[in-house]
């Protein structure tokens, strides 16, 4: 077999088709949402920041469950722990509409994000317990891909159907059920540990299980990677976007597609770079990518060339994802698999949560522009120093 045809992404697999409709179901708990923020806050008579709790009572949970979510999947079995969490996802979401009260809101989007934090980690650990080598990162690739498709699909669906009530768009989540039923039927759990260790013991065990220098690196450019997604591309893109250019919001959440379908579109190539390039190497390149964009956007003249960076920062994005989760899987035991990537999701969801905070309190103290400024010479030098690791053979 040569190492284009390894690398070919596994569509015929029932395992990759799950994962994705999974991921699918998962990507809907924020972008679906965020258009109707103001409609809530108007309709339920909030604030715009309590309004945003409704985003953040779904994130946070993924921070201290994933490692949980892991541990119960390891224990329990993948099919299970999945089938599981997507019904109380799809069962929250729905219940959201009967609510007219903001709290019982809040707790219903809370289990939600309880429900995800399986979901995504058990996405990536389908995938890493099924294929290998090149052909495990294309299937990676195309998880990452889904979730960048999503980003940026579902917001102008959300806002579309929220033109007929805020409430309306929660419909939707009742899509998790039948990917429940899909996910019984269709998938087979791996052999479980005859020795069911306790929950803690399993995390600690899971940690313990890695070797600590690669895995600090590889958990520290995902947590990176996350604060400049969320810092620098969602938060100080749109307020450089419209303060220092006057663009509307809808020319502004253009840009932020084609920056998520620059993701999808590298993320799909990922079986082929793999087969070419360490995941290291695909790693190193990302954050060079991430700090080349944000410094066009820094340096930007006009709306076109910011557009440009954030396609260039995408690119890096679909670089870095699924080659971050290609070497986890290989670093991960399978006995702990499961943990090690909801150890992964709680990084990625402390990353998520950090970044917007970092950077929208550096652009009200210096400005949007030396905060992108800083975030891509730091980026360009975390890139920089990836590679010569790699070189040296440290990484």
């Amino acid at each position: 077999m040569t190492a284009a045809q390894s690398a070919r992404i596994p569509w015929d697999s029932p395992v990759l088709r799950v994962a994705l409709a999974s991921t699918l179901v998962g990507v809907l708990g924020v972008t679906l949402v965020s258009p109707l923020l103001p409609a809530i806050a108007e309709q339920l008579r909030v604030s715009d920041g309590r309004a945003s709790l409704v985003v953040t009572a779904y994130t946070l949970p993924g921070i201290a469950l994933g490692p949980v979510a892991g541990a119960l999947a390891d224990r329990y079995g993948r099919r299970r722990v999945l089938a599981g969490s997507l019904v109380a996802y799809a069962l929250c979401g729905v219940a959201v509409t009967a609510m007219a009260a903001f709290a019982p809101i809040l707790l219903l989007r809370a289990g939600q994000g309880v429900a995800a934090s399986a979901i995504f980690s058990l996405g990536v650990t389908l995938l890493s317990d099924a294929f290998e080598g090149p052909e495990r990162a294309a299937a990676l690739g195309v998880n990452a891909a889904a979730i960048s498709v999503g980003a940026a699909v579902y917001p102008l669906l959300g806002g579309a159907l929220g033109a007929a009530g805020w409430r309306r768009p929660f419909y939707l989540y009742a899509v998790g059920l039948p990917v429940a039923l899909w996910a019984t039927v269709r998938l087979a759990d791996p052999p479980a540990a005859t020795d069911r260790e306790s929950g803690f013991s399993y995390i600690r065990n899971s940690v313990r299980a890695l070797p600590r220098r690669a895995t600090g690196a590889v958990f520290g450019a995902a947590f990176a990677a996350y604060v400049l997604l969320f810092g620098a591309l969602f938060t100080a893109v749109p307020f450089l976007l419209g303060r220092s250019f006057d663009l509307p919001a809808v020319t502004i959440g253009l840009v932020l597609s084609v920056s998520a379908l620059s993701t999808a579109a590298v993320a799909l190539s990922n079986g082929r770079l793999a087969a070419r390039f360490p995941p290291s190497r695909l790693v190193a390149l990302g954050f060079c990518a991430y700090g080349v964009g944000l410094l066009a956007v820094w340096a930007a003249p006009g709306p076109a060339v910011v557009a440009v960076g954030a396609l260039v920062v995408g690119a890096g994005q679909g670089t870095v994802l699924p080659s971050i989760d290609g070497l986890l899987s290989t670093l991960a035991p399978p006995r702990y698999r499961a943990g090690v990537f909801g150890l992964r999701t709680s990084v990625i969801a402390s990353g998520a949560t950090v970044g917007p905070v970092v950077f929208a309190v550096a652009g009200s103290r210096v400005g949007y522009g030396p905060a992108l400024l800083t975030a891509g010479v730091t980026a360009l030098l975390a890139g920089a120093v990836g590679f010569a690791l790699v070189d040296g053979g440290d990484a």
